[in-house]
């Protein structure tokens, strides 16, 4: 990907452009829906991060299985809201696994795609947790339980395919990751605040 990335900069393209062809001209990919692809390259931060995310795609079929269906929606934000709980998903898998390096190049990937979801900012916060970057996790676990109010109190506006069960896992129960999100928020607050050398990366 990146002699080919390298190739179509020589041309003149902008990066973004660059990257834009790059994925619209890779097989089981020139067929999706080009606002699609355009719309996900350009939430995604750099030419590292859509080399990454082609990756995963391909290495779990996601390219083929998921996306075509995903692509076909008329609503660009709704489509790229399900790839993101799809690498949202993954991430959680991981992380339950303790494999919290891996988790976080997945939950990061997600997190560009769609900023403003629970299941994008609280997984990822919570890696965090686990691995001592309390500061990293804190602004993460603010903007997540925020958005989590509406699905604890029972809001429906949440579409069904933007579900815990759908995001997170087939046994995420609404108030147990609640509980378990706001502990670890809690716990983070006193880390930072006996430790108030912890600097944010996020």
């Amino acid at each position: 990907m990146l002699r080919r990335y390298n190739a179509l900069q020589r041309t003149g393209l902008s990066e973004h452009e660059c990257l834009f062809h790059l994925v619209a001209t890779r097989s089981d990919w020139k067929n999706l829906d080009r606002r699609f692809l355009a719309e996900l390259v350009s939430r995604l931060n750099s030419k590292e991060d859509v080399m990454r995310f082609v990756s995963v795609s391909e290495d779990y079929r996601y390219h083929r299985n998921h996306y075509p269906g995903m692509a076909a929606k008329a609503n660009l934000d709704a489509a790229v809201a399900e790839v993101a709980c799809l690498f949202a998903r993954f991430g959680f898998d991981l992380q339950e696994q303790g494999r919290y390096k891996e988790a976080e190049f997945v939950q990061k990937l997600a997190l560009q795609l769609q900023p403003n979801q629970y299941f994008t900012n609280l997984p990822l916060a919570a890696t965090y947790h686990e691995t001592g970057r309390h500061a990293d996790a804190l602004p993460l676990f603010e903007r997540g339980l925020a958005q989590f109010k509406d699905l604890e109190n029972g809001d429906e506006a949440t579409e069904p395919e933007l579900s815990p069960a759908k995001c997170l896992g087939s046994d995420a129960a609404i108030r147990k990751l609640s509980n378990r999100y706001r502990k670890m928020y809690q716990a983070c607050l006193k880390a930072t605040k006996a430790d108030p050398s912890q600097g944010s990366a996020v």
